[in-house]
């Protein structure tokens, strides 16, 4: 009798819990808005991010010059002798090829090769939702990997640990700028388009190489708009790469576990804490519902600052399920317990 109520009471939720998960990793299928967790993880790069200034690397806007002017300017960033020149052509509507030739004989001058107006060596791996959240180690002879020498972890890709470029690195126009020896000398200097002039880029939302990332304040809306040029993933990448910052995934099992301990944890407190009352039950449940939900949302950021990123989007919605099946399942048993009772008397 005994074994039989235990089984009802915490294994038979249990299930349901561990069926639901699994279901819910395998399809995208999303039937509630309890998605606290989502939004918590969606945002930890930037609830995390305290970027102090890498004042190594200079951000250069091409932005109105042509490519004639531009080779002006960048010759004269050359005599001041950087350390690395990383230059990104690839919104020129014009064959810039003879880049390449021109530089050749430059050894610290990197440019990053288009094709269709679109610069295929950058490492950094564009989703079909155009969002950018990690970046390829498969080859050595990436874009910024030729910047700045990156070592492999053993991974396929690498998360890209996102911090706000525009409190991370100086960006200056590169038209208007004065090419200071003392400034540009040992830096790691990069040229890209951050839109005509760097005061407006912020309206340049459909530029074909501007990109939507975690650091995107409407990125939980139905309408996102790109948030980041290709040459600010690149330098936040480079930065990545020279301070060894590096964030592991959690994969599917460690996380699937760590859903059904909460899912455990709410099934004790709920048998633990079950009265005769079922409205103190109902309010005890919300009450244990609410701690759990802000419970696995600060685990989430915790991991993250540790340097693991976490998925457990699932979480609030496999809670959910259990406590309803939880209280469901005691209120049957009580039924079911108070009958004989009844009878007797």
């Amino acid at each position: 009798m005994y074994h039989r109520v235990w089984f009802k009471r915490y294994v038979l939720p249990l299930l349901a819990a561990l069926i639901v998960t699994l279901v819910y990793s395998a399809i995208p299928i999303r039937l509630f808005h309890l998605d606290i967790a989502k939004r918590v993880r969606l945002a930890v790069f930037r609830l995390a991010d305290s970027p102090r200034p890498d004042e190594s690397i200079v951000l250069l806007n091409i932005g109105i010059l042509n490519p004639d002017e531009l080779k002006v300017k960048l010759d004269s960033i050359l005599s001041c002798h950087p350390q690395k020149v990383g230059v990104n052509l690839c919104h020129f509507k014009v064959d810039v090829n003879d880049y390449a030739d021109y530089y050749k004989r430059h050894k610290e001058v990197v440019i990053a090769q288009c094709e269709a107006g679109e610069p295929r060596s950058l490492s950094r791996i564009i989703e079909a939702d155009n969002s950018v959240n990690h970046f390829r180690t498969d080859r050595d002879d990436y874009f910024e990997f030729k910047i700045y020498p990156f070592y492999s972890r053993g991974n396929e890709s690498e998360i890209i640990v996102y911090t706000d470029p525009a409190r991370k690195f100086y960006h200056y126009d590169l038209a208007d700028i004065a090419i200071l020896p003392e400034y540009f000398q040992g830096r790691t200097i990069l040229l890209g388009y951050f839109g005509d002039y760097l005061a407006d880029s912020s309206y340049y939302h459909y530029q074909t190489d501007r990109r939507v990332t975690p650091m995107n304040f409407s990125l939980q809306t139905e309408e996102v708009s790109p948030d980041m040029f290709d040459t600010d993933i690149s330098a936040i990448i480079i930065n990545q790469i020279k301070e060894k910052k590096f964030i592991s995934k959690i994969t599917l099992v460690p996380a699937v576990c760590i859903i059904m301990a909460f899912c455990m944890i709410n099934i004790l407190l709920l048998n633990l804490l079950k009265t005769k009352r079922k409205v103190l039950n109902v309010l005890i449940a919300a009450i244990i519902f609410i701690l759990l939900s802000l419970a696995s949302s600060a685990l989430v950021l915790y991991l993250f600052l540790k340097n693991y990123y976490l998925n457990i989007d699932e979480v609030m919605v496999v809670i959910l399920i259990t406590t309803i099946f939880t209280i469901g399942l005691n209120i049957v048993e009580d039924k079911r317990l108070a009958g004989p009772e009844q009878s007797t008397n």
